[in-house]
């Protein structure tokens, strides 16, 4: 029986952690159709959509994935995820949008409250504290997937918020 699968792995960034999840799931028979992967510091995070190819069921895939050496020490999950039947928000990006400045109390906040009142879907976000002897730099980078006849407005709020805090503010459509 064929399978969609959210799988996720939270731990130590490994040598080889990546190639060895994906080669075993690649084995198995199934199809990729998103990955993310991002660290901070020496803990990762992976998360992909898997759609498993009909020869082992979800809890094989997760007893198997548990032997190997490279996830030993982190958590593993894998859930079925429905198909999607819907037509909900969609997750292509349409503008990616950077932000930099003194990191101020209440930034992020400010920032994803503002994407969300002008119907924003964030599809990707990353975020630093870059430390310096008498100040803290703060980078916010957001993918975002906003109608087009919503983009001038929600820009406009972003510059608005960025002007207010003291940020740099820079975007790119897709």
């Amino acid at each position: 029986m064929i399978e969609n699968a959210l799988i996720s792995y939270l731990g130590e960034n490994k040598p080889n952690l990546i190639s060895e999840i994906t080669a075993y799931l690649t084995d198995a028979g199934g199809e990729f159709s998103g990955v993310t992967f991002a660290t901070l510091g020496r803990v990762c995070e992976l998360t992909m959509v898997y759609k498993t190819g009909g020869k082992k069921n979800l809890e094989d895939l997760q007893n198997d994935l548990q032997k190997l050496s490279s996830v030993a020490d982190g958590q593993l999950q894998i859930k079925s995820l429905p198909n999607q039947s819907d037509s909900g928000p969609t997750s292509k990006i349409t503008h990616r949008i950077v932000l930099s400045g003194d990191d101020k109390k209440g930034l992020l906040n400010k920032i994803i409250k503002t994407l969300d009142e002008n119907n924003a879907l964030i599809v990707r976000m990353n975020t630093e504290k870059i430390s310096f002897p008498n100040n803290t730099q703060y980078i916010s980078r957001f993918a975002i997937s906003v109608r087009e006849e919503n983009a001038p407005e929600c820009l406009s709020q972003i510059v608005k918020v960025a002007g207010e805090m003291k940020l740099t503010f820079r975007y790119e459509t897709s």
